[in-house]
């Protein structure tokens, strides 16, 4: 078949009526949006496959389960009365201005129709490319509900719905002439259909029939009891589940003989993963905020856990409580503050954790990102950005003077892994390069200063790329920080709480500090709970740039990361 530029759209509002949060509710342990989105990714021809939401929530599910979601859907068209076609416009104009692509073919996978497969997505698509129709729409027969069969009453008495047809004594189901019904499960149809025409069918739609289990539309409650039923007796083709046996992973089999592992870990870097030992254990995914909803028989037989590593949600007390078997806690990251690490300890959990440099001296995600938030923060890469998008060009030249690199007194507090990287990166661009680690002794290529005062006389450009320990937790304070000269910038690759921030606002605010750029910020467990100070101070003011802790964030570094925790726990387990 001639390659088409296919976009795949799931329709996921947050405000469901009838079932309270229906999209993100389980069916055999899967949130319901799930199978859609397996199957969308499952297929041979969809080139991309989008969630359009409202919630926050079903976003974040979406992502896990490997849906992109390049938008959150405006709330006015997301009400009771808002159709599904303008939403879908919405979705596909919103999805070519994003991706800046053109696509030829729209699919669209309602959430509700949790059991059509892939193959019948690929088989749709294909016959709406065949025949040229405006679009494909899935329907399926009707035996019970036939149109002749149904009923209306008036007074109490019964009468036939239709007057000109009408049902006979011995109207046998299997004797009644063949008629269908929208399933709801797929509506496949050209660009202008849906553009131009503002409508899912158009002038000719042609019918993909489909049989009952891949029709099951949820709508009631009973609807959700049903098809967890027909999963659970092996006649659905789509199971979330499903796409990591095509990695040849063992899931939950409950195997005696292997042991179980939680893992909340993005699933797409998982997968990602080579490890000859890999087949030896049974696999439980769950993402971290849904910990709860794994069913008892199972968390009690967990052993180990590979923990997410965003800090979103603090693995506390509460949540190891869950657990009566746990042993091993496995966590792909350098730092720690989103682990209880007293609560593990008094629960004689053994935590895995990155910590030999030999072992990731070859994950560069977070030091080149380091390099990026220099750049950007020196050459007032935000300003000249809102500068664009204010309407106006070089008429500001003043205010987007910057300054090269050559300028600065680089200092790096930290000479560990990343503050290695970072001065292999760096050195390329300047030769003021020095350090303070009172833990490296020795070094070849670099000043090293012993006394910690002197280091931050000499540096105009400091960057922070040590671990958070008892020692300089708010370390850089107003009276460190002051000793950096005036006009210096400051860089945070490392965690939020080795900063004071309310002193380090205090110093961007008399121009002390001329700039600050960080990925990373105090209680980013807690941020949704109560805003950061740094986050209100970057609302308004242009001197400061914050990235939601994105440094280590890339294919490459998350699945060397794991592979090296993984190694660990199967030598361990």
């Amino acid at each position: 078949m001639k390659k088409y530029n296919i976009l795949g759209v799931i329709l996921a509002r947050g405000g469901s009526k009838g079932i309270k949060k229906k999209n993100i509710k389980l069916i055999c342990g899967h949130p319901l949006i799930s199978y859609s989105i397996y199957a969308g990714i499952k297929s041979k021809y969809i080139d991309r496959l989008i969630v359009s939401t409202d919630s926050s929530e079903i976003k974040n599910v979406s992502l896990s389960y490997g849906a992109e979601v390049p938008f959150l859907r405006p709330k006015k068209l997301s009400e009771d009365h808002v159709w599904s076609r303008d939403a879908l416009k919405h979705a596909v104009l919103e999805a070519e201005k994003i991706y800046n692509e053109k696509y030829d073919y729209i699919v669209e996978l309602p959430a509700v129709g949790p059991l059509r497969s892939s193959s019948s997505l690929d088989s749709s698509i294909k016959k709406l490319i065949r025949t040229g129709c405006d679009s494909v729409i899935g329907v399926t027969r009707v035996y019970d509900r036939h149109p002749l069969r149904i009923k209306k009453i008036k007074k109490d008495k019964i009468f036939d719905f239709y007057s000109k047809y009408k049902e006979g004594e011995s109207s046998r189901r299997q004797a009644l002439k063949p008629a269908y019904v929208r399933n709801g499960s797929i509506y496949a149809m050209k660009r202008k259909t849906i553009i131009d025409k503002f409508s899912r069918v158009g002038k000719i739609s042609r019918p993909f029939i489909m049989d009952g289990v891949e029709s099951v539309n949820i709508d009631e409650i009973t609807d959700l009891y049903t098809t967890e039923k027909i999963i659970q007796i092996g006649l659905c083709k789509n199971k979330p589940a499903d796409i990591y046996n095509d990695k040849k992973i063992s899931i939950s089999k409950n195997n005696k003989n292997k042991e179980n592992i939680l893992v909340s870990y993005p699933k797409e870097i998982f997968l990602s993963v080579k490890n000859k030992n890999i087949n030896n254990y049974n696999y439980i995914f769950c993402d971290i905020k849904n910990i709860n909803e794994i069913e008892k028989s199972k968390i009690e037989k967990i052993k180990a856990w590979i923990v997410p590593t965003n800090g979103l949600v603090k693995i506390d007390k509460k949540i190891l409580n869950l657990f009566s078997s746990l042993q091993y806690l496995a966590s792909a990251a350098t730092g720690f503050t989103h682990l209880d690490l007293k609560e593990i300890k008094k629960k004689k959990i053994t935590l895995i954790k990155l910590e030999n440099i030999k072992d990731t001296k070859n994950i560069y995600a977070s030091s080149e990102y380091c390099l990026l938030l220099i750049l950007a923060t020196i050459r007032k890469l935000r300003k000249a950005i809102e500068v664009v998008n204010q309407g106006n060009w070089r008429n500001h030249e003043k205010i987007l003077r910057g300054n090269e690199i050559s300028k600065f007194r680089f200092g790096l507090y930290g000479f560990g892994r990343i503050g290695k990287n970072i001065f292999k990166h760096l050195k390329l661009m300047s030769n003021k390069i020095h350090f303070f680690d009172p833990n490296v002794k020795k070094t070849k290529g670099i000043k090293r200063y012993k006394l910690i005062n002197e280091f931050l006389k000499n540096t105009d450009c400091l960057v922070i790329c040590s671990k958070l320990n008892d020692k300089n937790f708010k370390f850089f304070n107003n009276k460190t920080l002051k000793l950096l000269r005036k006009g210096s910038v400051v860089i945070n690759i490392s965690r939020g709480e080795i900063v004071n921030e309310n002193d380090l606002i205090k110093l961007l605010r008399s121009k002390h500090i001329s700039s600050y750029g960080t990925d990373v910020i105090s209680n980013e467990n807690r941020i949704l709970r109560k805003q950061n100070p740094l986050i209100n101070f970057s609302k308004k003011n242009d001197n400061i740039l914050v990235s939601p802790h994105i440094g280590g964030l890339t294919f490459e570094s998350e699945s060397k990361a794991l592979n090296i925790i993984m190694n660990k726990l199967f030598k361990k387990i």
